[in-house]
């Protein structure tokens, strides 16, 4: 008997490391009937791809390079026949500094990975939905692009970017059968997570105290709720920005 996705044809960006969110989508992804291309641009992506065996084939990306995108699409469409599903999970933290003491540097390269790479990755993605009849498109945003936190204004800028792309590209394609959909995840345990800790421990700290439910999530969380919002089980939402942060925004 098949999974909630099968037949389907998934692009997911962000998979370097076992325990991030675009590594753990993948296996759940793949457990539920999907062939996958798997992305990243630290040379990791060849292990989750080889974890999965067959229906999974890495790619080696930088998703804040135009031609890199697009030969990353053109391989899942041409290796596969088509693409029915992206998630945009690449993302970088960068230097968490307070505003006045961010380089440019560091706010370009926020920008460059964790915005430009989605409107990247959504603008070559599209046409090959259109073609296929719809798709699914599942941005990773933050909570910073909700509520202020110290030290991350670049980081939840870039976040907010995406947050505002994501719900007027469901504005935009809706009528073609495209639905687009945003996951604020909070302090979810990933490396992301485990480099705050050793370089920001202080902040790390100050957000986990404002959850309610007293704990950090699990990349598994956040997996989930990529599927959800993946698959036929969410084929009336989009445009939606969900929090998945045991309770943080609302606190």
């Amino acid at each position: 008997m098949g999974g909630i996705l099968e037949g389907k044809v998934a692009v997911i960006t962000g998979v370097g490391g076992p325990t991030s969110m675009g590594a753990t989508a993948a296996r759940l992804f793949h457990a539920e009937g999907a062939s996958l291309v798997l992305a990243d641009v630290s040379g990791q992506e060849r292990d989750a791809a080889a974890a999965l065996a067959d229906r999974a084939i890495a790619c080696n990306v930088d998703v804040a390079k135009s031609d890199q995108v697009a030969h990353m699409i053109d391989l899942a469409v041409s290796t596969y026949g088509g693409l029915d599903i992206l998630c945009n999970a690449a993302g970088v933290s960068g230097v968490l500094v307070p505003i006045a003491d961010t380089t440019e540097e560091n706010f370009d390269h926020m920008i460059d990975v964790n915005l430009r790479g989605v409107f990247l990755t959504m603008k070559a993605a599209i046409p090959h939905m259109i073609a296929r009849g719809g798709g699914s498109i599942v941005n990773i945003a933050s909570t910073a692009a909700l509520i202020g936190t110290p030290q991350l204004g670049t980081y939840a800028a870039s976040k907010a970017g995406v947050v505002a792309l994501t719900k007027v590209t469901a504005v935009e394609y809706g009528r073609q059968g495209i639905r687009a959909n945003a996951i604020c995840p909070g302090v979810i345990e990933t490396p992301m997570y485990d480099a705050g800790v050793v370089a920001n421990p202080g902040i790390v700290d100050y957000l986990k105290a404002l959850v309610p439910m007293g704990r950090s999530g699990k990349p598994e969380e956040i997996a989930e709720a990529m599927l959800f919002l993946a698959s036929s089980r969410s084929s009336y939402i989009t445009g939606l920005v969900l929090p998945v942060e045991g309770g943080q925004t609302t606190a």
